[in-house]
């Protein structure tokens, strides 16, 4: 009886101790050994299992071709594609890595960087931005003809498309405990299943200045999910503890993992699913109703504020949800990417009663398709 009754109270501190009570599935009984508290996990001999050099990698080539775009330097489509295509980084490899409309994500990426070295020469000219005139604006930020940020679209993009995807549709589903956590991998400490673990994690914590060591992540080199997720703490307009929740699954799936618990594993997986999507369709949601609220005002940030939430929009066919499933299919997001493009001059045609109206309406069917997702 006493035996039955510890292993029960057990179970009960660790289902408390990794439970959100939002976006939660349904708790199952797992005994773990331990409730880790930060994201490090060593095996029998004290040796570190947790490895995510190559995402710190592709973060980093991220964040060179995001600085490249900031430059106000005249660059070519063949630079950037020089800069992006690092065989050692593998950025443009892994981005958009299991979509099968891989080919024309890529294509409008390509576009975007097109756009940005075409009208690169404007922005080292200093040319002044206007509707059909690539320049800088009162702000400092570089604008094409069609008053498009390119920056911001490749960054936002790239949430989607490399961070969440990675983590989701990729290495969140490749671990498999029966056959791939039996041994170390080759002359490594860590199995294959916890290193697949790492990776999605690095995707998010590759570019914080202690690795995940706490959930917030801090550094100057924040970029991409990660700086959004540590947005979301509680305290934001959004409300839910979503890097709580988030960071709490991460050391709790990864316990599962050394324990070979795959319910919890399992239950932990589509906790970062759900809540990392939901870090994706509120910023989609939230810069569209900024643009809307900045469209009728010559001394707001709209272009900004759009290009950014043209990103997240197009990053929303990324996310996943309790079923399995995305907010918005490939083809419903290319729809609103169409509608954001639609007028004859791009981004400035959103600077309209009307268009702000799209951009709200645009706004509530995020939101409805997140409600209607719990």
């Amino acid at each position: 009886m006493k035996n039955l009754l510890k292993i029960s109270m057990l179970s009960i501190v660790v289902l408390i101790s990794s439970c959100s009570k939002d976006n939660d599935p349904d708790p199952v009984s797992c005994e773990l050994t331990d409730t880790p508290t930060t994201y490090a996990f060593t095996d029998a001999d004290g040796n570190n299992t947790v490895s995510f050099t190559g995402q710190i990698a592709r973060l980093e080539k991220a964040k060179e071709v995001y600085d490249m775009m900031n430059a106000d330097v005249t660059v070519t489509s063949a630079d950037i594609t020089a800069l992006i295509d690092d065989a050692n980084s593998k950025l443009l490899t892994k981005t958009a890595e299991n979509d099968p409309n891989r080919a024309a994500i890529i294509a409008t990426l390509n576009s975007v960087f097109d756009s940005y070295a075409a009208s690169s020469s404007a922005f080292e000219a200093g040319t002044v931005a206007a509707e059909g005139v690539a320049g800088i604006d009162a702000f400092g930020y570089e604008l094409d003809a069609r008053g498009w940020e390119a920056d911001q679209q490749f960054a936002k993009a790239l949430i989607g498309a490399l961070c969440l995807e990675q983590n989701a549709y990729d290495y969140l589903t490749k671990i498999d405990l029966a056959n791939n956590n039996v041994a170390p991998d080759g002359d490594n400490a860590y199995t294959k299943s916890e290193h697949y673990f790492d990776e999605a994690f690095g995707y998010v914590y590759g570019l914080d200045e202690d690795f995940g060591a706490t959930a917030s992540i801090s550094g100057d080199n924040k970029l991409l999910l990660g700086k959004y997720l540590t947005k979301h703490d509680g305290t934001s307009a959004q409300g839910e503890d979503l890097l709580g929740n988030v960071y709490n699954a991460y050391l709790m799936g990864r316990q599962a993992i050394v324990d070979n618990c795959e319910d919890e594993l399992n239950r932990n997986i589509e906790i970062l699913n759900i809540n990392l999507s939901k870090v994706v369709a509120f910023h989609a949601a939230d810069y569209l109703r900024k643009s809307a609220e900045g469209a009728l005002d010559p001394t707001s940030t709209f272009h900004h504020a759009i290009s950014e939430g043209w990103g997240f929009v197009m990053s929303l066919q990324y996310t996943k949800m309790a079923d399995g499933m995305p907010l918005f299919s490939h083809a419903e997001v290319n729809d609103m990417l169409a509608t954001l493009d639609a007028g004859d001059n791009g981004a400035y045609s959103l600077r309209s009663v009307d268009g702000a109206a799209t951009l709200n309406a645009m706004a509530d069917q995020i939101d409805a398709a997140v409600a209607a997702s719990k």
